[in-house]
C-alpha cells in the first residue's frame, strides 16, 4: 500500500497561520481583511483564482503571492502537526505502508518544514513538491511519481483536506479520502470528485486495516 499525504491542512495544521500571512500582506497593498470562516468557504486550487475572487488584481498577484511565501516561512513555527496525523502516521509505518508527501509547496521550502519536526524524521519515502510558490497543480507531481515508481495506483490511497486532492487522486486512478478541518469547509469537500469525506483521520485505521 502507499499513502499520498497532502502536506497543508492534512499532515500541518496551518490554516490559522495561512489566514494571519493572508491580512497581514494583503493590508500591505490595500486590500480588505478574510476571516478563517471565508478563507475556508472560498480557497481552491489553482490559488491565483482564490486570490482573484478576493479582488486581488493579475498584475498584484505575483507580487502579494512572493510576499505571502516569506512571511509564511517566517512564521512556519506557529504551525503544529493536525490531531491524530503522528499516530496514524506511525501506524501506516509500522504496516509497512510506502509513504509520499505530494504538496503545492515550493520543494525546499517543504523538506524544511518537514524537517522542522523531529517526530516526522523516517515516516516519509519521498518528499514532493513544486518547483516554484504559486500553487499550481500537483497532478503533474503525482503522474511522475507513479511513472518513475511503478507503484500501482489500484493499490494507493490519496489524503487531503481540499477538492484538489481529490482532482489528482482521478487523475491518477487511486482511491481519496478527505479529512475535514483542513484548508476547505465541509461543503466544499462534498463536492469533490470520487473522494469521501472523514470527520477524523482515524476513521482510516478500520478501511485500511492498521
Amino acid at each position: 500500500m502507499t499513502i499520498f499525504w497532502d502536506w497543508n491542512g492534512t499532515i500541518v495544521d496551518d490554516v490559522d497561520l495561512v489566514v494571519k500571512v493572508n491580512n497581514m500582506v494583503f493590508a500591505q497593498h490595500g486590500y480588505r481583511d478574510t476571516s478563517a470562516e471565508e478563507y475556508r468557504r472560498l480557497f481552491r486550487f489553482p490559488v491565483r483564482e482564490y486570490y482573484y475572487d478576493l479582488g486581488v488584481t493579475p498584475e498584484d498577484f505575483v507580487v502579494i503571492a512572493k510576499e505571502w511565501n516569506v512571511k509564511y516561512v517566517e512564521n512556519f513555527s506557529d504551525a503544529s502537526l493536525a490531531r491524530g496525523v503522528l499516530e496514524t502516521l506511525r501506524r501506516f509505518k509500522a504496516a509497512g505502508f510506502r509513504q509520499v508527501i505530494i504538496s503545492a509547496s515550493q520543494v525546499n521550502q517543504l523538506r524544511d518544514q518537514v524537517k522542522s519536526f523531529p517526530e516526522l524524521e523516517g515516516m516519509f519515502d519521498e518528499v514532493l513538491g513544486l518547483s516554484d510558490v504559486y500553487a499550481v497543480s500537483k497532478v503533474q507531481l503525482a503522474q511522475d511519481y507513479l511513472a518513475r515508481s511503478g507503484v500501482n495506483p489500484c493499490e494507493a490511497v490519496f489524503l487531503g483536506d481540499t477538492n484538489h486532492d481529490a482532482e489528482v487522486a482521478q487523475a491518477i486512478g487511486c482511491r481519496c479520502f478527505l479529512i475535514s478541518g483542513g484548508h476547505q469547509e465541509d461543503s466544499v469537500l462534498a463536492k469533490a470528485p470520487d473522494a469521501q469525506v472523514l470527520g477524523r483521520i482515524e476513521e482510516l485505521y478500520p478501511i485500511l486495516g492498521v
